[in-house]
């Protein structure tokens, strides 16, 4: 591929690349004109009186974009106090990447929303704030903003514990809409509220609504259409829920469980209450869950634990559905490497690949979104060259990215135990290495690059 890359090709990435610099600098000009007009008070001597307002006019916008860019000024300029003296930006750091080039406003707006929330957690030292931006600014310049968004989230959760607590009535926000039509045609509707729920759907259409082939002609709503169908027809089926839900005698799993739930109050993760049928197949069993959570709060049975999809869940939510859920406990070192995998199977295949599920959320290479599921596991050094089939030598990368690394100039390496991607020169002149796999917890001692010494 970059073998075809010649003088010319070079010649037009590096001009696209300097225009798209271009256009973050811009940005950060404007915002220093409007800080200007800020500091002055122009819109008092217009007879605006607000600057939104000002700004409004001068741009012809609408007053919610007018809104934004005097926040974004307000937070990254240079500004001064009432007394005239100068004083540094809110965010000096966003600003700086900004002012580079580096980063861009869809960047800038997951930077601020998430110094907003920090600044709201009780009893949050101010200085761990400041230290959480100027971090937030450093992967800023590597990662998108959907990746910038992900680090941001799990800067949050491990900062304020308390906050991916769940509402105690969230289930009350679930909800199925069913609408029988008069030709016999049904619309449903559903909202699932509960993260964990949510993610055991959500991977339970994933895998049924795979593509029958190339041929299938088939959309992605068909497909997960005819999943939702198939799984109502297995569970009519011989030995299916709904089936063995009719046989009389049957025990009421739907029965109130606070008994059980109570004589295990100082478990973490309690024995399931629903015994397994013995009509049930090998290896069907009940969902599986794999669930991430830091090990200090494991001991402590505090904090939040991350699924697959990214989405968290608080300790007691790990409790309810440890109760209906085959849970696999993953637990984390402090620099979120995996150190040790609960087996449900003695299949080390399995077990290697939850750990490269959980460390590199999917396709390893920087700014890929694809899901576990849909990657290859690549080995680092090839197995034909006496590399190892194991963590240490493993990534996770889509079809694409698995064919980029093969026949591309990228260079891959992993750094203790991360994987680290190297750009071809006509991609970055200074061939600086990315952090690929699930984007870090940016805080300020895990945000530097590893030494390889």
């Amino acid at each position: 591929m970059s073998e075809r890359v010649g003088a010319a090709e070079r010649e037009m990435l590096e001009r696209t690349r300097a225009c798209l610099a271009a256009r973050n600098v811009g940005h950060y000009r404007l915002l220093e004109a409007i800080a200007e007009l800020d500091r002055h008070g122009v819109a008092d001597r217009t007879g605006d009186r607000y600057l939104e307002r000002l700004v409004q006019e001068l741009a012809r916008c609408d007053r919610g974009e007018a809104s934004r860019l005097v926040d974004e000024a307000r937070d990254l300029a240079p500004r001064s106090a009432l007394s005239g003296e100068p004083l540094p930006a809110r965010l000096p750091h966003t600003g700086a990447a900004l002012a580079a080039g580096a980063i861009s406003d869809a960047h800038v707006a997951v930077i601020r929303r998430t110094v907003r929330r920090l600044e709201a957690v009780a009893d949050l030292d101010p200085a761990v704030v400041a230290e959480a931006e100027q971090a937030l600014a450093e992967h800023a310049r590597e990662l998108s903003p959907n990746g910038l968004g992900k680090a941001a989230d799990r800067l949050l959760a491990r900062l304020d514990p308390d906050g991916a607590a769940p509402d105690p009535g969230e289930g009350r926000s679930d909800g199925v809409q069913l609408l029988r039509r008069r030709d016999g045609t049904l619309d449903l509707r559903a909202v699932i509220a509960d993260a964990a729920a949510a993610a055991m759907i959500d991977e339970g259409f994933d895998v049924m609504s795979t593509p029958a082939g190339p041929d299938d002609p088939r959309d992605l709503a068909a497909r997960r259409a005819d999943a939702l169908k198939e799984l109502f027809a297995a569970a009519n089926g011989p030995g299916g829920l709904i089936t063995d839900s009719r046989r009389e005698g049957e025990p009421d799993d739907t029965a109130d469980s606070s008994g059980p739930e109570s004589d295990s109050q100082e478990a973490l993760i309690p024995a399931p209450r629903r015994p397994e049928r013995s009509a049930t197949p090998a290896g069907a069993g009940r969902a599986l869950l794999t669930i991430t959570i830091d090990h200090r709060w494991l001991r402590r049975a505090t904090g939040f634990g991350t699924l697959d999809n990214e989405a968290l869940a608080d300790v007691h939510t790990v409790r309810r559905w440890a109760c209906d859920a085959d849970v696999i406990p993953m637990v984390l070192g402090t620099r979120s490497e995996p150190l040790d995998v609960g087996r449900r199977s003695r299949t080390v295949t399995d077990t290697i690949r939850r750990a490269l599920n959980v460390r590199d959320g999917g396709c390893a290479f920087p700014g890929c979104t694809r899901r576990p599921r849909r990657c290859h596991a690549h080995h680092v050094v090839h197995w034909i060259d006496g590399g190892d089939t194991a963590l240490h030598n493993l990534v996770l990368l889509c079809s694409h990215h698995h064919q980029l690394v093969h026949h591309g100039h990228w260079r891959l390496e992993m750094i203790h135990g991360r994987p680290w991607f190297t750009p071809p020169a006509w991609l970055d002149l200074e061939q600086r290495p990315r952090l690929g796999g699930r984007p870090p917890v940016p805080i300020p001692d895990q945000a530097q690059k590893p030494s390889r010494s």
